[in-house]
């Protein structure tokens, strides 16, 4: 007869428990083992943005934020207003003809950036600063090329005729603040800007860039609004057509000075390049031991 015998369970074969030494050393194996799942969460929601910008249509917002990018690099390198509202003239003036992807929206900015360098900035500025090298630098982290931004330049000059000129907010007002006849400030009540409203005027101008929604105005229009306000003028006393461009003057400076507003930091050079001159109660927050490359580029300018 048969006895089938059942092995106790002590008895049962099993593996050795590992050692506390082997835990370790097959923890520190997976640490080093790096997963990326192409069906992660992650990874999928990078390639679908990505995928988006290259289809979707740029809107004003991505105009604005692309501005105000433009304002800052311009600033840290110390360039001169002229090419900042040069380089805002050709983005503007190229969008309202020829619709752009979120994708090449900033190739197209820094190359209208470029061409307003060569066009407003001395060979010798362009050279001692670096300028070419520094934004070619930045394609490090973005999505083009330099022959990117060599094709959208010619594309852009063909695009307006090769005419780069156009008025600017800022040509207008400096034409009016530096006019040899008084006999149109006289008009607005200003017999001679002081030095404070001086800069509040070119803080507007810059403040108006930022804000698509200023194109729908003639330019002389945003000046006389700017006018109409350095003058010491209240908002209840303004009338149309001056309502729409103070008003628009007032809510920039408002989202300007708000630290929980979208546009507060990437602003910043904005405040740097006027905080310390702006009068009350047009005074935006500003830190007077900053010392970025803003708040350098303005102490060498008063310097000079």
């Amino acid at each position: 007869m048969c006895i089938n015998r059942k092995r106790l369970r002590t008895e049962q074969l099993r593996s050795p428990a590992p050692t506390s030494q082997q835990l370790h050393a097959a923890d520190e194996q997976l640490k080093r083992v790096k997963t990326d799942s192409p069906t992660s969460l992650d990874h999928e929601t990078i390639t679908d943005n990505q995928e988006l910008d290259k289809e979707e249509a740029a809107t004003a917002a991505h105009r604005d934020e692309m501005v105000a990018a433009i304002l800052t690099i311009t600033s840290a390198l110390g360039l001169s207003r002229e090419t900042l509202h040069l380089c805002i003239g050709l983005l503007d003036r190229y969008l309202q003809l020829q619709n752009v992807t979120v994708f090449k929206l900033e190739a197209l900015s820094i190359s209208c950036l470029w061409i307003a360098v060569k066009f407003v900035e001395t060979p010798t500025t362009i050279f001692d600063k670096s300028i070419k090298e520094i934004l070619q630098r930045r394609r490090h982290s973005s999505n083009w090329t330099w022959n990117e931004i060599l094709d959208f330049e010619l594309n852009i000059l063909q695009l307006l005729n090769f005419r780069i000129m156009a008025p600017t907010i800022l040509e207008l007002l400096q034409k009016r603040m530096f006019a040899k006849d008084d006999s149109e400030n006289q008009e607005h009540d200003i017999d001679g800007l002081q030095f404070e409203q001086h800069q509040l005027a070119l803080y507007f101008a810059d403040l108006l860039l930022l804000k698509a929604r200023a194109n729908q105005f003639p330019k002389k229009l945003l000046v006389d609004a700017i006018w109409f306000v350095i003058a010491g003028n209240k908002i209840a006393d303004v009338k149309p057509p001056l309502l729409e461009p103070v008003v628009q003057l007032y809510l920039a400076h408002r989202d300007n000075i708000n630290p929980s507003h979208a546009v507060f930091k990437p602003w910043f050079a904005l405040r740097c390049r006027y905080g310390a001159f702006l009068p009350a109660p047009w005074k935006v927050p500003y830190d007077p031991s900053c010392v970025c490359r803003v708040c350098e580029h303005v102490q060498d300018e008063l310097a000079s």
